[in-house]
């Protein structure tokens, strides 16, 4: 049970021992796992009513006990209900049934060394150092209670270097010959050449061949070099970005050395690779601009260049960010095309992106009906033009239709009827590119093509039966009346779908001539009007 000893009577020290159960001497130290029982060493143990109760950490033991980890332990005996009496102990693990694997030695900044062992016993563990392959090991640190199993412990050194073992102490056996494998420190360094990064190190004196070498970089495996190789240069990098490699030296059974993670940044004097550059125009026919910097190149900024209708280059746009929009292409009746060239994060610039010409695209009502869509093609795609695809968008901008084409022009035959304005949009995708280009929207407005009949026979046969418009009357404001012969309004509707079925008041209207007046506003802000008679026959 648990008890709090603090308040009883003063404390004694060394009135009793530790023994073996059966044992009449004293032990000189304990072994874990194995049983021991305390002895008082007072004349007041003669006395028949002597009770005395053992603790542990304010908890109340049962004798014989035993120890499950190595250590110092503070056992208190509490004699006849008052009196206290506190013996330290020395607690031995047992020897292990094999050495300590000594799986991974690791740099750490800041002057750290972290080993990973596995041990088939809860031990102490001397980390011994030896500065070169002929020297004498000398003790560095002592790892305590080591659980069994594979584990991580991290010792403050500045002995970084050399090579270290693992060696078993304060077991019950007393044998301190018990070591594990020798692992020596893996160092690294690394310098910034022209765009590329160089890596040097000593080959490991690990004892045994190196099976290889990998090369880390930002924490995942880059490389992995034969154990020959001390050198490697890494060319995939970037100018003005920073890196940082870590080298690990694989030595025999999956042991592992690994050196301090060491950054750098990439600098370079040679200009980066060209760019790639997409032109697209946006639903408000802005020229909007996707610069594609090659993996290994950094971007700070760049400056935009444009020719219209076969001019010169000029630059129009500087200090950009890699999206931009061109806000004010110009007349789109005539070609433009564009350049870009970046600046990397060492400031030095590229060379200007091959010439890119977005799609520009017209749309012309045609005497005969229907409309006509050209386009220039698209230019500066790598492959070169994958498809085409005509689209149809409706006031709101979404696509109403859209179909595949060829070549640089098509005929809309019979253009949709449910909006008076049409507008039309090519998008151009690159061949074998996650590519694509949106033209400029071009737009018609349809003429209002409808008439009123001069008559209409509402007798329920399906043919003729409602009076309203015939055709298209586009509009955004509708507005049809219908008058006796005394100007009396009879019907209205605001709906181009609803019109007027011949009854008046739930009673059928008589055959003879009606007014209509008719008024509509177009996309335009256009008013149209009508006004005529028609008649109704039964």
């Amino acid at each position: 049970m648990g008890i709090s000893l603090g308040a009883w009577s003063q404390t004694r020290t060394n009135c009793f021992i530790a023994k073996a159960p059966a044992a009449s001497t004293p032990l000189r130290f304990i072994c874990v796992d194995e049983p021991v029982t305390f002895e008082d060493t007072t004349a007041r143990s003669r006395d028949p009513l002597f009770a005395v109760f053992y603790y542990i950490n304010n908890q109340q033991i049962t004798l014989p006990y035993r120890f499950t980890a190595p250590g110092r332990y503070e056992v208190r005996q509490l004699a006849n209900g008052f009196d206290q009496c506190l013996t330290t102990f020395v607690v031995r693990a047992k020897a292990p049934a094999s050495p300590p694997v000594f799986q991974r030695l690791t740099l750490l900044p800041n002057n750290r060394l972290q080993v990973q062992v596995n041990s088939s016993a809860v031990n102490d563990l001397i980390v011994e150092r030896v500065s070169s392959g002929t020297g004498t090991f000398t003790p560095v640190d002592t790892l305590r209670n080591v659980p069994v199993g594979s584990s991580q412990q991290t010792l403050n050194t500045s002995l970084t270097s050399g090579c270290f073992r693992l060696r078993v102490t304060n077991i019950c056996t007393e044998n301190e010959t018990i070591v594990s494998a020798t692992v020596c420190a893996q160092d690294l360094r690394v310098t910034a050449g022209n765009r590329t990064n160089q890596l040097t190190w000593t080959a490991n004196a690990s004892p045994g061949s190196v099976v290889n070498y990998q090369v880390h970089r930002g924490g995942q495996v880059y490389q992995t070099l034969p154990a020959s190789q001390t050198t490697f240069t890494d060319q995939q990098v970037a100018c003005g970005r920073r890196y940082t490699y870590q080298l690990l030296a694989v030595l025999p059974n999956n042991t592992q050395s690994a050196s301090l993670p060491v950054e750098v940044e990439t600098r370079g004097t040679t200009p980066p690779a060209a760019p790639l550059l997409i032109a697209s125009f946006d639903i408000q026919n802005r020229v909007t601009l996707q610069t594609v910097v090659p993996t290994q190149e950094t971007f700070l900024e760049q400056v935009v260049y444009r020719s219209q209708n076969g001019s010169a280059f000029n630059q129009i746009l500087d200090k950009q960010p890699r999206n931009t929009i061109d806000a004010t292409p110009g007349n789109l009746t005539s070609p433009f095309c564009y350049q870009v060239a970046y600046t990397d994060s060492c400031r030095l610039v590229s060379p200007s992106s091959a010439s890119v010409c977005p799609a520009i695209l017209s749309a012309v009502l045609q005497p005969e009906g229907g409309v006509r869509v050209s386009w220039s093609t698209y230019e500066g795609f790598p492959s070169g033009i994958g498809t085409q695809t005509l689209e149809l968008l409706d006031e709101q901008g979404t696509v109403y239709w859209s179909l595949p084409v060829t070549g640089q022009s098509y005929i809309d035959v019979n253009p949709q009827e449910k909006y008076q304005r049409l507008t039309y949009r090519l998008v151009t995708t690159a061949l074998n590119a996650p590519y694509q280009s949106y033209s400029n929207t071009a737009s018609v407005d349809q003429d209002f093509q409808f008439h009123f009949p001069t008559a209409f026979t509402p007798n329920q046969d399906g043919l003729n039966d409602i009076f309203r418009p015939v055709g298209a009357p586009f509009s955004s404001r509708y507005l049809l009346q219908v008058l006796n012969r005394w100007g009396q309004i009879i019907f209205e509707s605001k709906d181009p779908k609803t019109g007027w079925d011949g009854t008046h008041g739930g009673k059928l209207a008589l055959p003879e001539t009606y007014i209509y007046r008719f008024e509509a506003l177009d996309v335009n802000g256009q008013r149209i009007t009508r006004k005529g008679t028609f008649t109704l026959i039964r």
